[in-house]
């Protein structure tokens, strides 16, 4: 790209017509997911990178944009050397809250206490370099008094923090920060409508970008109202993938010099559309001004043609299927088996040389096999939960606990059915996919099958005795049918001859298969397995595939036994995958690598009405699964195909596009993402905040991370990642409670794997 760069250097328009139709890039709203620099530790509160500072007691809420503060909380902020700090921090106390008041101590010696008044305010804090240590300090508060929100939400909450600026004792901005008016270090606001990027100098916020086609970055430059007669000046510059830096437009803003209404500036972005560019808007104060303060007015990149964000979903395309609708008919059913902690590759039909999966492998050589689909979650009650409602995690429960009930404002597949008639069946082997947390909403029936077969427990044999009757009894009107099995899901302990299907039952014993210990221990690095237990592990977790497929050949011999195979699309996926050691973990819900995340999915329509034997290479995941069930019933056109954020099956299977990227997460409020398009993966901890880059098509082991080599590829990814991420949490879930378990379903859990209280 240096060529490019070197080529357009000081190539400005001003106020001329360009080639630029579309915004690509709303600048001042992705300025919470920007690379901000200032000289002073600038935690803004309710972006991703205030994440890590969050030590205690702070429960973000980033689309307000502030994080609120519980009755006492904690701060992390690292420094190399102590030496005489002082600190603003802008907060406010709880609404609801008459009076409130703080105090503060830093590493446990007291620095400052409060007196809060109603609204946002700005106070001071020392912090003296003798209460100070080098790396790791924490700043801690506590507050007088609380108030709960209410609406199921019993969180207990004193303040909402909005913004924490360090500087040196002595640095006079912090006293300017003080001032009536005076912005955030890095601030958005809005004038009639228009928003307006506010930074305090000397600063510099970045943004990783993709360039659309005529890529034009579009601003009016201006001096910020609070600057009170500072001149400013201004720099744009690009960084190209050749880690090269070039400004592209400068200017110092001099309020005793100005004239007139300050200019829209356009200035044309070097590089080839699809290029990556790192662009710096730079704000510099003129020598030793204080309140130097700058603004730049509807900032945003345009393009003849938008680079879309790889959040965009996947445009509808019901044209493309209409031919397979209509061969359907409306007598068509639909079965919907789900293998708890199944991963793709270990399944015949996904390439694995063992014979784990005749029957399903034989289902997908009559049907459509999706070679790259995923789950939005490493977890049973958050995949399920995206499979129901057709959308991400971060949508459908948002800030409620990982134990909450399905929120009761979110439309879900059964009722969409149910209301259209369709009879709706659940029968579940996995109580975390049960009644006690809301699954059976909108459902005819609904059957957790370990309480009608105690001496099975949750085997998938379960499954075979229950069918058969009941497909009896429904031979006539279209159904939809949901089976989740157990299995291959922990304990790795298969019925025979599936324990020593693929080789000897050693060297584990049955207490390390069947208990949670053994695998714990293992995660906790506490115990190493040898190279002989790993593979015994393998094996039994192969067994157990083995028996939930004979179990899916004999669903398969039930459907045609009543005359129901070719009147039924069959479609079988997964909630999750499994690691199987691989980085030194066994289980699911804390990693996602791509055992974790990819999950098979086989949809199999009758004969004679749409595409057999086919695979698609196009990127999907379970948000699509309830379109594509309400698609084959029939009822895309009605409110749920509104609000489902997933495209139905049938219209990629017959040729359209994939999704640009897909997104997944572990458990927990401040998780691990992986974000994957065509050819890269991002892994990011929000914990901690950092990421590793992969390229899957040269390394699909995950075993090199480019975040090094590649600073600028990992950036875009990273700010893409927190920009959908941002967008889904822009509307908060519905607090219902936590569900109560029956006896039935705690052991069951506690036989799982789960870590459950004492069953009553």
């Amino acid at each position: 790209m240096r060529r490019p760069f070197l080529a357009l250097l000081g190539a400005v328009t001003l106020g001329c017509p360009g080639r630029a139709t579309e915004v690509a890039y709303d600048l001042a709203r992705r300025l919470p997911v920007a690379e901000r620099w200032s000289p002073r530790d600038v935690v803004l509160f309710g972006t991703p990178a205030a994440e890590p500072h969050l030590a205690a007691g702070l429960d973000p809420e980033p689309a307000a944009g502030y994080a609120w503060s519980r009755g006492e909380s904690e701060l992390s902020l690292q420094w190399a050397a102590p030496r005489p700090r002082a600190a603003v921090l802008e907060v406010a106390p709880y609404p609801t809250l008459a009076a409130q008041s703080v105090v503060v101590t830093l590493n446990g010696t007291p620095v400052g206490a409060m007196a809060l008044a109603g609204g946002r305010q700005r106070h001071r804090l020392e912090l003296p370099a003798a209460a100070q240590r080098a790396g790791d300090n924490r700043l801690r508060f506590r507050f007088a008094a609380t108030a709960s929100p209410g609406n199921g939400d019993h969180r207990q909450l004193a303040a909402a923090f909005h913004a924490l600026t360090v500087g040196a004792a002595e640095d006079a901005t912090l006293l300017d920060l003080l001032r009536r008016q005076a912005p955030a270090h890095f601030a958005v606001a809005e004038e009639g409508g228009v928003p307006r990027l506010d930074q305090v100098a000397p600063s510099v916020v970045r943004y990783a970008l993709r360039l659309p086609r005529a890529a034009e970055l579009r601003f009016t430059p201006r001096l910020h109202p609070a600057a009170s007669g500072s001149a400013v000046s201004l720099r744009v510059t690009a960084e190209g993938e050749d880690g090269r830096e070039a400004e592209l437009w400068s200017r110092t803003l001099d309020p005793r010099a100005a004239r007139g209404a300050p200019e829209e500036v356009r200035v044309p972005l070097p590089g080839p559309a699809g290029g990556l560019v790192r662009l710096g808007l730079h704000a510099g104060g003129a020598g030793d001004a204080r309140l130097a303060w700058a603004s730049w007015v509807a900032p945003r990149v345009m393009g003849a043609e938008g680079s879309p964000p790889l959040s965009a979903p996947a445009s509808r395309d019901p044209g493309r299927a209409a031919s397979v609708r209509q061969a359907l008919g409306d007598t068509t059913s639909v079965m919907l088996v789900v293998l708890d902690a199944a991963r793709a590759q270990q399944l015949g039909c996904y390439g694995y040389p063992r014979e784990t999966t005749p029957e399903i492998d034989r289902i997908a050589r009559e049907g459509i096999l999706f070679e790259r689909a995923y789950t939005p979650a490493v977890y049973t009650l958050g995949a399920m939960a995206s499979v129901w409602t057709s959308q991400y995690p971060d949508r459908h429960h948002a800030d409620v606990s990982y134990h909450d009930r399905l929120p009761a404002d979110r439309l879900t597949l059964s009722e969409a059915l149910s209301a259209r008639g369709v009879h709706a069946a659940g029968f579940v082997a996995n109580p975390m996919a049960g009644t006690a947390f809301g699954f059976d909403r909108g459902f005819v029936e609904f059957k957790e099958v370990f309480t009608w077969y105690p001496e099975l427990g949750s085997r998938g044999e379960a499954f075979a005795r229950i069918l058969p009757s009941w497909l009896a009894k429904h031979t006539r009107a279209p159904f939809f049918a949901y089976l989740h099995f157990r299995e291959p899901h922990f304990p790795y302990d298969p019925p025979a001859p599936f324990a020593t299907l693929f080789g000897p039952d050693a060297p584990l014993t049955l207490e390390q298969r069947r208990g949670r210990e053994w695998y714990q221990a293992v995660n906790a690095g506490t115990a190493r397995p040898t190279a002989e237990e790993t593979a015994h592990l393998v094996r039994l977790y192969d067994g157990n595939l083995a028996y939930a497929d004979r179990q899916v050949g004999a669903l398969r011999r039930a459907l045609e036994a009543h005359g129901l195979w070719d009147k039924t699309v069959f479609i079988v996926t997964a909630d999750h995958g499994e690691q199987l050691y691989e980085r030194g973990y066994i289980s699911h819900s804390a990693q996602v690598l791509e055992q974790s995340t990819r999950v098979p999915l086989i949809v199999r329509l009758p004969a004679g009405t749409g595409p057999r034997g086919v695979r698609i290479p196009a990127l999907v995941d379970h948000l699509d699964l309830a379109p594509t069930v309400l698609d084959v019933l029939g009822g895309m056109d009605g409110p749920a195909g509104k609000a489902f954020q997933g495209r139905s099956l049938l219209e990629t299977a017959l040729g359209a596009p994939g999704k640009p990227a897909v997104l997944s997460r572990t458990v927990w409020d401040r998780p691990v993402y992986a974000l994957r398009d065509e050819r890269h993966k991002l892994i990011f901890d929000t914990r901690t905040g950092r990421g590793q880059l992969y390229d899957l098509q040269a390394d699909p082991g995950e075993t090199r991370d480019l975040s090094g080599a590649q600073p600028l590829r990992a950036a875009y990814y990273r700010q893409e990642l927190q920009h959908w991420v941002a967008g889904l949490l822009a509307r908060p879930a519905e607090r219902t409670g936590a569900g109560r378990l029956t006896r039935e379903q705690c052991e069951n859990m506690r036989g799982l794997g789960y870590v459950v209280a004492d069953c009553d």
